[in-house]
């Protein structure tokens, strides 16, 4: 018993004794605090004697900033087309049959009505030359009755007959002769044979495509471009083509401007011509035009980048001079075209206006800052 109480007693002993080292420290604490507030305001007030305030201590924002000065800005469309040309022709077999000759090969010049291959055409020559016996002797008739005719002598029928055989026999060869001129392949026009699809030994289909004669000194790009352009592009429009695969830009002008709708892709055409000094263009090669449609010989334009957006809102940081600080400003603006890096600001901005294009990311409204 006597234990226990000698336990009670020490244990209030030793919390009273903690209690006591507690109010202690929390003494020490706070005449320090009270000494530490006395010399941050010694601090400011010799700071201040001195012509500094908190505020130049501070380190400033660091910002570039450009001035506005109106400019043109053309807003273009991109977008991809092919080489084509109107004399490009894939001449096709007129008449079935086995090729027997192919005069041409592929790259080689081509004159209109050269002889550019032929089929087997043995069964027609044969039918002409037994049309051509029959009709040596078909005449020779012809024209003994027709003497004898002449001097009344014989009969009217035997002249008609004569003359009937004759003639159906003339037109027959004239038949047979067409029908062998079918197995012949000529070249339309005068150009560069650019492919041939049969060969020699194999059979050809009538119909089916033969020999193609390209003319390379005609050639057009055609490109279709979306419905909603159709009121912005117009005839003699300048367009930048850059045909990669040849290495070659230039600028041509739009020669014709659909004025009708495809329904199955919404889109209408434009065909633009290539200057004759432009050399390696083939056709089917890929070309991407660039078509302005939009132009603004006073625009305000800033960097893309520049714009911030909170919302459904755009804005984007001013350098002003306020109460002689320079600092940022919030300002809104409404969007015009962009194209690529550039964008027209339709509102918001006015010669002059120093946009800043570096260092606006953590800039606040009215936050204190410096040009670099």
């Amino acid at each position: 018993m006597k234990k226990n109480i000698i336990y009670i007693i020490a244990t209030i002993f030793l919390l009273s004794c903690n209690s006591n080292d507690k109010q202690t420290t929390l003494n020490d604490l706070e005449k320090q605090q009270h000494e530490i507030s006395e010399k941050i305001k010694t601090l400011k007030a010799e700071i201040s004697s001195e012509g500094k305030t908190e505020e130049n201590t501070q380190k400033l924002a660091s910002v570039s900033v450009e001035t506005i000065m109106p400019v043109n800005f053309d807003h273009f469309i991109e977008v991809q087309g092919t080489v084509e040309s109107d004399n490009n022709i894939l001449i096709p077999a007129q008449t079935s049959g086995i090729v027997e000759h192919i005069f041409v090969e592929e790259g080689e010049k081509a004159e209109k009505g050269q002889l550019l291959a032929e089929l087997d055409g043995a069964i027609y020559e044969k039918s002409i030359e037994e049309l051509n016996t029959a009709l040596e002797l078909a005449t020779t008739v012809f024209e003994r009755q027709n003497r004898l005719w002449d001097k009344k002598i014989g009969s009217e029928i035997s002249f008609l007959q004569a003359k009937t055989n004759k003639e159906s026999l003339e037109r027959k060869l004239e038949t047979i002769k067409e029908q062998y001129r079918l197995t012949k392949i000529f070249s339309p026009i005068n150009g560069t044979v650019d492919n041939i699809l049969i060969k020699e030994g194999e059979a050809a289909g009538a119909g089916f495509g033969a020999i193609r004669v390209v003319q390379l000194s005609d050639l057009k790009i055609k490109a279709n471009l979306a419905e909603n352009h159709i009121s912005q592009v117009h005839k003699n429009d300048q367009v930048q083509v850059n045909i990669s695969s040849s290495g070659s830009m230039f600028k041509s002008n739009i020669m014709s401007v659909s004025k009708v709708i495809d329904p199955e892709n919404r889109t209408f055409k434009i065909e633009l011509d290539i200057p004759k000094n432009i050399k390696n263009i083939k056709p089917n090669m890929l070309a991407v035009l660039q078509v302005k449609d939009y132009s603004n010989h006073n625009a305000m334009i800033i960097p893309l980048n520049v714009l911030q957006k909170t919302g459904n809102s755009y804005f984007i940081f001013l350098a002003k001079k306020i109460n002689n600080k320079l600092i940022a400003e919030k300002t809104f603006i409404k969007m015009g075209k962009y194209y690529k890096n550039i964008v027209e600001i339709s509102e918001g901005l006015k010669k002059g206006d120093k946009v800043i294009i570096q260092g606006f990311q953590n800039l606040s409204d009215g936050e204190v800052i410096t040009i670099i």
